[in-house]
């Protein structure tokens, strides 16, 4: 499944990613969404009741999502059939733009990462299209400690 979500999703979105859902975000225009959403063959994540109906009569699929937090969003796409399998890094999209992450050496982030980081860790993953790096460090952790939460959302 590919998705575009919309500008109230920004949350989802990112944590779609992380779970190997390519995912687009950040267009503002609902038009666009629909546009892209039948272009791309993409179904539109949306709390948005008119955006909905509007994909609907373009033959466009549309969840329409009634939960503001994202373990509701989460529960809501599990009852649809969205999986929520292994998270980050094994077949995650960047959570800021999208784009595919790939293993990367610890001399090839040399440099690029603080000084401690690299001391640190031996562990890290690059975004292809930003170059954003990522390593298991404080912030993994809290990721996972929400994954466990989501895991069981139901």
């Amino acid at each position: 499944m590919r998705f575009i979500a919309d500008m109230m999703l920004g949350r989802l979105a990112r944590w779609l990613r992380l779970y190997g859902y390519d995912t687009l975000y950040g267009i503002e225009d609902d038009d666009e969404i629909v546009r892209i959403a039948l272009r791309e063959d993409r179904i539109i994540l949306t709390r948005d009741s008119a955006l909905t109906e509007r994909a609907k009569k373009l033959g466009v699929k549309a969840f329409l999502l009634s939960s503001n937090s994202l373990e509701g969003q989460v529960e809501e796409l599990k009852r649809l059939g969205v999986e929520f399998g292994e998270l980050f890094p094994a077949n995650a999209h960047c959570p800021k733009c999208n784009g595919p992450l790939r293993r990367a050496s610890k001399e090839e982030v040399r440099g690029k990462v603080p000084p401690k980081v690299y001391e640190r860790y031996d562990e890290f993953y690059v975004c292809e299209r930003c170059g954003q790096i990522y390593w298991p460090g404080r912030q993994w952790e809290e990721m996972l400690k929400m994954d466990r939460k989501l895991r069981k959302a139901t």
